[in-house]
């Protein structure tokens, strides 16, 4: 694994670890039934651009997203992103945007995206708009047991917009903060400094951390060359931005000095939506570790301040004590407001070889670097299991307004295996 792979492990890591969301509610029943209004599903769902042959070459603008609602066909929110040829996000703002070649397209590498939320029963084409010259249906989840429905339309005379200003997340250039529903977060630094929990998109909060902070150790060759890099070596530019109704994304050039003059670079793409956040980042592994006796380490986690009494959530059980090391591919902390920070890290291909790990102290109070009240994240293992080639690593932060362990359960599970998402023609 090369240095540029563990920079962007430590990049990824380390910005969304800052970030959060909402509360998760039951399954759907059976068949065409979807979530009542009391129900909040997390999570996103996109659709892409080669899944509705018939939306194709429709401008974004002719779009428009229904979901039923008592049998009644109501507008939602949603957003187009568009990719360019190299399959990158196009973000048309900042110092570094990047275009697409047929911006005025829905194209195959494009995607809609709709929150699972606001997603609906199943419904008809008879009650659908009848001024579409093209539907397309959407099913999340399975046959069985769908999350519920969303229904595409094209038109030549789009009706109005529900609302054009009700993003859950904005993204501000100026003060390089994010204001979302349920969280503030300020980039005074590479990774966030200012976290806060929140009741309205707008406010900027109490501060709920000390920092944001990650550290890889790499040792090559038995241990004959080590290299330690932390939070504190990473330099950042910002790039570019793009805000939209479902989500905003900010991106960002990071890169760590290595010795010699040399120093490794890479881009990290943050999304934000109302209530969550993501990053992904292909990691390219060149040379198996194990040829060249490489071990390593890495380590991200959040420092919170005055959240004395937050209890661990893992898979299985409940902890009142500080616990550390377990394996696991989630973990929640329980905090004294009644709120849950759940950290997901979506590993694939042979990422998921690597051993993933609770990272948990409690600090002490009155220390000249407040650390851990408590400091709470993952360690990632075993990186000499790994094999050459290209594999994705998706980390998530996510709130609940719950303690609730089965309700984190069932949240945690949509993140780390989307439900699938199926796209039908609606035909006379």
């Amino acid at each position: 694994m090369n240095l540029l792979s563990w920079k962007r492990l430590i990049c990824c890591f380390g910005t969304v670890l800052g970030l959060v969301g909402e509360g998760f509610g039951a399954e759907p029943e059976v068949g065409t039934a979807a979530p009542s209004a009391s129900v909040s599903v997390p999570g996103v769902s996109a659709i892409e651009g080669k899944q509705t042959p018939l939306l194709l070459r429709q401008p974004p603008t002719a779009l428009r997203v229904y979901a039923f609602r008592d049998g009644v066909p109501q507008p939602i929110l949603f957003q187009v992103d568009e990719r360019d040829r190299r399959d990158r996000w196009v973000l048309e703002q900042g110092k570094k945007p990047n275009v697409d070649t047929n911006a005025e397209e829905f194209d195959e590498n494009d995607v809609l995206l709709v929150l699972n939320r606001d997603l609906g029963a199943r419904g008809t084409l008879a009650q659908l708009p009848t001024d579409a010259t093209a539907w397309q249906e959407v099913r999340v989840g399975s046959a069985t047991t769908p999350l519920g429905f969303a229904y595409i339309g094209a038109f030549a005379q789009p009706p109005p917009l529900a609302c054009r200003e009700c993003a859950g997340a904005r993204y501000e250039e100026a003060t390089d903060r994010v204001y979302a529903e349920r969280y503030a977060l300020i980039f005074q630094a590479p990774l966030p400094t200012h976290l806060a929990f929140v009741q309205t998109r707008g406010e900027l909060g109490e501060n709920a951390i000390a920092g944001v902070h990650a550290a890889a150790e790499v040792r090559f060759l038995g241990g004959l060359l080590t290299l330690r890099k932390t939070d504190a070596d990473i330099q950042a530019e910002l790039l570019s931005y793009r805000n939209g109704p479902v989500r905003a994304l900010r991106r960002a050039r990071y890169w760590i000095p290595l010795p010699f003059g040399f120093r490794t670079t890479g881009r990290v793409d943050l999304l934000f939506y109302r209530d969550f956040v993501e990053s992904s980042v292909l990691l390219k592994v060149g040379i198996p570790p194990s040829l060249i006796l490489a071990r390593g380490e890495l380590q991200a986690s959040i420092d919170f301040l005055r959240q004395e009494g937050a209890r661990v959530i893992l898979e299985d059980a409940m902890m009142n004590e500080p616990v550390a090391g377990q394996l696991v591919h989630w973990a929640a902390l329980a905090l004294p407001n009644g709120r849950t920070v759940l950290l997901i890290a979506r590993l694939e291909g042979a990422l998921q070889k690597l051993e993933q790990r609770l990272f948990f102290t409690n600090g002490v109070a009155g220390e000249t670097a407040p650390h851990g009240q408590p400091r709470f994240g993952f360690e990632f293992a075993r990186v000499d299991r790994l094999t050459s080639g290209t594999h994705r690593l998706s980390v998530f932060a996510h709130i609940l307004e719950s303690t609730n362990a089965a309700e984190i359960r069932k949240a945690a599970q949509i993140f780390l295996h989307p439900p699938e998402v199926t796209v039908s023609a609606l035909s006379q």
